[in-house]
């Protein structure tokens, strides 16, 4: 279905008659956030026009209960091994199934054993189409019933939003995907990197503005790797990749690449917010404008569902207009695996970095670190000091 179609409304409702049927149901989301913030609210705005004051919302434990038996179980796609001890699930709803693992359907279908009836469980999946995705290869099986709509058929959908929608979309096949519901067989859906754009994003000379930003994707100890990248204008000066750093060596080390490629010319460090604090303090207490940056945090533009989406779709506009000259083997890869899509908001989001290493079979570190130097423009330290000399100069002359 298209985006706004009325895909979650119609599931919230299925959930609600079931749950006063006393059926036990499961909602799954991408998040436990999106689980929160969309099928919760839907679910209790239903149930409240169909028994009012007769049902119990614990959303401390994420369940809603009617009577003895009926109960509704919400979880997230980031949890979901927390179902396997699950059972007679009558009815389990996937919200934005494109998003969720290849095993979702297993899981879920075994927590519907025992049902007491002996009649199957039921699962309703909701998403719009996309042709890279297992999800399109099990509709494609027997005993599946595809429903589709576009967003006008959703009759409370205004022409400014389908407006904004339009101008929303980044190319043709996202406005068909998004809008009619369409699946584009096309190889490149929602891609941001196509082969194309990575190739003659290199067809070009050096940017010989002065200026560079440094980018880094922190895993702490973890089992990715922690990864700095430099860049100029529109070429990679540096790729740094540790496995295991504390945030003392990682300090170390962007402190010997500053020193290298001259703190003047310097413009900004921009850190992974998740694992970056303490590299962060470390530097700032350097003197080094440096900035933590939140994937997930808002976006300075209302497009965008956040950080991420604004920093990926700010790279590939600067890649096209002025290129980028040393994008190694991993960057390319993990570029060419970063797909988009809209949100239940109609907000550019980026797919998760769980999908994309699937994809690539790593994490894509790389390729984010290189995002967050996207964070603000290239200004050199030395150019900024100047600036602001001027400034104070101009303010005693008045």
């Amino acid at each position: 279905m298209g985006v706004g179609a009325g895909k979650t409304f119609c599931a919230a409702l299925l959930c609600a008659l079931r749950l006063v049927e006393g059926k036990r149901i499961v909602c799954l989301s991408q998040t436990s956030r999106q689980s929160r913030e969309v099928m919760w609210i839907e679910i209790i705005k239903q149930l409240d026009n169909i028994v009012p004051g007769q049902y119990k919302a614990k959303e401390g434990a994420q369940k809603i209960t009617f009577g003895k038996t009926g109960v509704i179980y919400f979880a997230s796609y980031e949890s979901l091994e927390t179902l396997r001890g699950f059972t007679q699930i009558a009815l389990a709803v996937c919200d934005e199934v494109c998003l969720a693992p290849s095993d979702l359907f297993s899981v879920v279908s075994f927590c519907m054993r025992d049902l007491p009836d002996g009649k199957a469980g039921q699962i309703v999946m909701l998403s719009t189409p996309r042709s890279d995705n297992w999800v399109t290869g099990f509709c494609r099986k027997e005993n599946v019933t595809i429903i589709n709509a576009k967003t006008t058929d959703n009759k409370r959908v205004t022409p400014a939003q389908v407006e904004l929608m339009r101008r929303t979309c980044l190319d043709e096949n996202q406005w068909r995907r998004e809008f009619y519901g369409e699946e584009c067989d096309d190889g490149s859906e929602g891609t941001l990197f196509s082969n194309d754009v990575l190739k003659d994003c290199e067809q070009v000379k050096e940017n010989t503005q002065k200026g560079y930003a440094i980018g880094i994707d922190c895993s702490g100890l973890g089992v990715d790797n922690n990864v700095i990248v430099v860049r100029s204008i529109n070429k990679i000066k540096k790729v740094v990749k540790k496995r295991t750093a504390t945030a003392a060596e990682m300090c170390g080390i962007v402190k010997g690449l500053i020193e290298e490629l001259g703190r003047g010319d310097l413009s900004h460090i921009a850190i992974d917010e998740a694992y970056g604090l303490d590299l962060y303090n470390r530097l700032k207490e350097a003197g080094y404008n440096a900035q933590v940056v939140p994937f997930g945090g808002k976006a300075s533009e209302s497009v965008y569902l956040n950080n991420r989406a604004e920093m990926y779709c700010t790279m590939k506009k600067q890649f096209e207009e002025f290129g980028m000259i040393g994008l190694n083997g991993d960057m390319k890869r993990e570029l060419n695996a970063t797909r988009y899509i809209l949100s239940n908001s109609n907000k550019i989001q980026i797919i998760p970095k769980s999908e994309i290493k699937l994809i690539v079979g790593h994490s894509p570190d790389t390729a984010d670190a290189l995002a967050l130097t996207y964070t603000q423009p290239i200004v050199p330290r030395a150019l900024t000091e100047y600036r602001l000399r001027q400034d104070r100069e101009d303010m005693r002359d008045l």
